[in-house]
This record gives C-alpha cells, structure tokens and sequence, in this order.
C-alpha cells in the first residue's frame, strides 16, 4: 500500500509527532529516563493507541494493548507499568469482570493527548486551507 502525502504534509505530521514524544518526556521523572528511540517506537504507539481508544470512549483492556501495539506481552506490560508511574496512564478494573484490567489516560495527560490531537489534524490540512 502505498501512502500519498501532499506536499509537506508529512513533514508537518512528524515534528507534530516529535512535539508529543517531547510532551511524554516531560512526564518522565529522573528515575525513568527514556531514549528517545523508546519513545517514538513501543512508548509511543501504546499511549496514541489508548489514547484514540479513550477518545472513541472505549477503554481497552491489558491484552487490547498487547494484542493491538505488536509487541510481547512482556514488553507491554512493563511499558504500561511505566506510564502509570509517569502518571500519564491508569488501570482500573472493568466493571463486569474484575479479573479484566481497563486502561485509560489519565485526566492531566487527556487534555495534552487532545491538543497533540488537534495538531495532528490541522497538520494534514492543505496550506491554503491552514491559513
């Protein structure tokens, strides 16, 4: 499959992109310092993930994550412990099962999730709309 981009579009999605790894770095406290390769891979497609989830007022589950990032379940599930103690993540227990875990963003991170939201749409605009 092939992607068309107009012209400076995808340029305009990835410092869009680069904004918001910045934005979970500023989450990190010191005793969690994330590479900045960590952050645009696994870190990032778990939060945009759980982030459009939320947005679609849907919270997913642990194996939605897994399941649906590609990654080990593992490897998963430390990058979620590492979100939760960045704050920028919750689990709570689903209502109908309790052995199920739901996760969602967490309100401080929801509002930053919603801005980097609307700058990546206003990011694919043509020019001559954006201006």
């Amino acid at each position: 499959m092939e992607l068309n981009y107009r012209e400076g579009e995808l340029e305009n999605l990835l410092r869009v992109r680069d904004r918001f790894v910045d934005l979970i770095g500023l989450y990190s406290n010191e005793s969690t310092t994330l590479s900045k390769s960590k952050m645009l891979g696994t870190i990032f497609d778990t939060v945009f993930f759980i982030g459009i989830s939320n947005l679609r007022h849907h919270m997913p589950s642990v194996k939605e994550v897994y399941l649906n990032v590609g990654e080990p379940r593992n490897k998963s599930l430390r990058n979620l412990e590492l979100l939760e103690e960045m704050r920028i993540v919750t689990r709570v227990h689903d209502k109908n099962d309790s052995r199920v875990k739901r996760v969602r963003l967490t309100d401080k991170f929801k509002d930053d999730f919603d801005s980097f939201v609307s700058q990546w749409v206003d990011s694919r605009k043509p020019q001559a709309e954006s201006a």
